[in-house]
């Protein structure tokens, strides 16, 4: 268990790659929508059981969470106005979730930033992709209020048609947007969608820069004064 416990970021980063992995899916053609709902819910409960450390906090993205996967469970018997509806309540929800966990990732980490061990840096990975998937749930969401607020290339218009389609297609968007990759086969085009893409990119410069380079750095000033005041 202590070594679960002392891994536990690199546990999290491989269930985050795996929902990313289910989620590029539009139609969920391996194992079907409801498995794999029901395994990225598993997994985002694993989020919720190794981020949250404080009660309150806990409490909060519980519900936030269970929220959210009522909204899409709801999504399966519904249509038009209500579904629609739905998507705007998952997304926000979501959006919400993940953003605490990102959160609440770097305060941990920066909490014991004099003792950076190498699963604290894997840490602020997991923090990166999470940050990306909140972003997604959030272009989803102006998109679920304000249709048409994104361009996409042919091909790739049936995604915004269906659930999980939007869910992989904003998942992609998100994740070339936040490491300024920027295809173009996705583009926002009216407010505040245009305004999200820009803050997003800057964002995840940002992050890399500073968050991510100030824990590494720790990281090797701890390794060199080791080595320094190691008797030869």
């Amino acid at each position: 268990m202590t070594d679960l416990r002392t891994r536990k970021y690199l546990v999290l980063l491989v269930a985050i790659v795996t929902i990313a992995i289910v989620q590029s899916f539009p139609r969920r053609v391996v194992v079907g929508p409801v498995v794999s709902d029901g395994l990225v819910a598993l997994m985002l409960l694993g989020v919720l059981l190794v981020v949250f450390e404080r009660r309150h906090e806990r409490s909060l993205a519980f519900v936030a969470l269970a929220a959210a996967y009522a909204a899409m469970l709801g999504h399966y018997t519904v249509a038009g106005v209500v579904e629609r509806d739905l998507r705007i309540a998952y997304h926000g929800l979501a959006a919400l979730f993940l953003a605490l966990a990102v959160a609440a990732i770097l305060r941990n980490i920066f909490r014991q930033k004099s003792d950076v061990r190498i699963d604290d840096v894997l840490g602020t990975v997991c923090g990166y992709l999470l940050a990306a998937a909140a972003w997604a749930n959030l272009y989803a969401f102006v998109e679920a209020l304000l249709p048409g607020s994104f361009a996409v290339a042919s091909g790739l218009e049936h995604d915004l048609a269906s659930w999980h389609g939007r869910i992989a297609l904003f998942d992609y968007f998100s994740l070339v947007t936040i490491t300024t990759m920027g295809y173009g086969d996705v583009t926002p085009v009216r407010a505040p969608a245009t305004a999200l893409a820009t803050i997003e990119a800057v964002f995840g410069q940002f992050y890399i820069a500073v968050v991510v380079a100030e824990l590494v750095g720790a990281r090797l000033a701890r390794a060199s004064s080791g080595s320094s005041t190691r008797p030869e």
